[in-house]
């Protein structure tokens, strides 16, 4: 079975679980691909596309060059491909932010002016909110290398996902951003494998499938989908089961954080596709998809 990755550590680490996951018998060939958000070394909403890291991957999955793909599902575009269905969705790392300086410090310890990296437009309109104090500029790369920015100071801070972090075993400190005011990205910490549906290869990875991980992860799509948001602009959306109910947290913001939406409602586990789609209605209606609109402008 061949499955495409982007090649960096993280990626390749996420597609070594993925075959981990697989049934024992399962030879997997690793194909690396370079995807047009890997090549470009700018603001990644300066394409002005949605799915950078996924879209290479995807094409060459439909053309059949390969029998699956895996992706941080956060990258993925909330429409995929004609034929194209996510086969196994694992089980969720961790799913939150985190500040990552020499010292472990809290948001609330940093500096007046403190320079603090990040690649997204979400977590820098949630910092901004938080502490518009702070000097937020762009950090891209690896998580490595990322890490590396702050640990030499060129950055004070710099804010990644946890998952990053664990999944690469780097050994770094970090204080964890809290849910309520940090919403992450729909799906963060969340490995999917995509493949062409019907086929023996969709049917070998669905035996990957982690049921509740999808439920969740689906939750925070519908309310990625309906809202009109997409994986680089400023709405962070999170899902999680809490015994017979899911609760859903919502969060659109302005790209300075002055305005936002927020919203937070529990729902019946069994009823979550009707629950995120009305509270993605109820979003829509209090402004979210104007103020994506002006985000993205």
């Amino acid at each position: 079975m061949k499955l495409g990755t982007r090649g960096s550590d993280l990626a390749l680490e996420q597609t070594r679980r993925v075959e981990e996951a697989l049934p024992y018998d399962t030879d997997v060939e690793t194909v690396v691909v370079e995807t047009s958000g890997d090549a470009f070394e700018g603001d990644i909403a300066e394409l002005g596309t949605q799915g950078a890291f996924v879209r290479e991957l995807d094409l060459r999955v439909v053309d059949g060059e390969l029998d699956g793909a895996v992706h941080s599902m956060k990258d993925m575009p909330t429409e995929r491909p004609n034929g194209l269905e996510v086969a196994a969705v694992l089980e969720r790392a961790p799913e939150h932010d985190v500040l990552v300086t020499t010292d472990g410090d809290e948001l609330d310890e940093l500096d007046e002016g403190s320079r603090v990296g990040t690649s997204s437009r979400r977590r820098r309109a949630q910092l901004l909110r938080e502490r518009g104090d702070l000097n937020v500029d762009r950090l891209r790369g690896n998580v490595d290398t990322r890490v590396e920015k702050v640990v030499e100071g060129d950055y004070d801070a710099a804010v990644l996902s946890e998952a990053g972090l664990e999944q690469l075993g780097l050994d770094v400190a970090y204080s964890r951003l809290p849910l309520d005011g940090f919403v992450p990205s729909a799906n963060q910490g969340t490995v999917a494998v995509v493949a062409v549906d019907g086929t023996d290869a969709f049917d070998r990875l669905a035996e990957a499938d982690h049921k509740k991980t999808r439920v969740v992860a689906t939750a925070e799509r519908t309310v990625l989908s309906r809202v009109g948001g997409g994986c680089i602009a400023p709405i962070g959306v999170h899902a999680r089961i809490e015994g017979d109910r899911i609760r859903i947290r919502g969060d659109v913001l302005s790209g300075g954080g002055d305005e936002s939406v927020s919203l937070e409602r529990r729902y019946p586990a069994e009823s979550y596709l009707e629950g995120a789609r009305e509270m993605a209605g109820e979003m829509v209606d209090r402004g979210a998809d104007e103020l994506l609109k002006e985000a993205s402008a």
